[in-house]
């Protein structure tokens, strides 16, 4: 199976708005009616806070009146929040027939836009793999650039578990970025979709599910391949993430 990074689409024609930072507003009308949504993203930024982020099918609730820019299309797939993003009952269709994470939700979602409530959507949200049972960390390759820099040239790591990973961002209060991420024979790869907490927010898909998308013609959404993915972190001189499967 090939995986594809799926992020919001930043074309103007597709999503009416031309500036590339999404269709939607973080507003204080939105945080007054959502306050645990703020309470959980933005609040303490404790190191415990992480990992429980990845479990966001415990704390996630439906989220009410989520601002659109007024210009902003009603796109099957809208990109929002720091864990999954909003689709419409097309693209949910599509999703629930794919092989998703053990561990999601479609919450109720309602959209706000020139005062008008835009009903029909969902924000799905799914838990993040930690790799715990699914990587082999020590088959990985460390990219420990940062934290040369930051804590001296002889800084170095023995990442032989998950526990041996975590521990680095306790002690560092930096995550280590990952060259090459090795799954085991634990991970399922058939799934259609998945996250990994260690790369934080990024969602992938599948080719088989990209396919369903395209033939369906689903909107909002732009797909990364590895390939793209890979020049663009050259270019930048960011972390690129090979995914080496068993």
């Amino acid at each position: 199976m090939i995986y594809f990074e799926i992020k919001r689409s930043a074309e103007p024609k597709i999503v009416g708005v031309t500036h590339g930072a999404g269709q939607t507003l973080y507003t204080k009308e939105f945080i007054d009616k959502n306050k645990w949504y703020d309470d959980l993203f933005l609040g303490d930024a404790s190191k415990e806070k992480w990992q429980l982020l990845s479990r966001m099918t415990q704390f996630a609730k439906p989220l009410i009146e989520v601002p659109l820019e007024k210009k902003a299309k009603h796109t099957d797939y809208i990109g929002f929040s720091m864990r999954g993003f909003m689709v419409n009952n097309r693209l949910r269709d599509i999703l629930e027939s794919s092989h998703l994470p053990k561990n999601h939700k479609f919450l109720e979602t309602t959209l706000v836009q020139k005062e008008k409530i835009i009903d029909g959507y969902w924000w799905f949200v799914y838990d993040l793999d930690t790799g715990e049972q699914t990587v082999d960390f020590d088959k990985c390759e460390y990219d420990l650039r940062y934290h040369k820099r930051n804590f001296g040239e002889n800084f170095t790591v023995n990442i032989q578990t998950y526990q041996d990973y975590i521990n680095v961002f306790y002690e560092t209060g930096r995550d280590v970025g990952i060259y090459k991420l090795v799954f085991n024979k634990n991970f399922d790869q058939e799934l259609d979709l998945f996250g990994m907490e260690v790369l934080g927010s990024k969602s992938y898909i599948s080719d088989r599910l990209l396919k369903k998308m395209e033939a369906a013609k689903i909107t909002g959404y732009e797909a990364i391949s590895p390939e793209r993915a890979k020049r663009r972190s050259e270019t930048l001189g960011l972390s690129y993430t090979e995914f080496i499967f068993s």
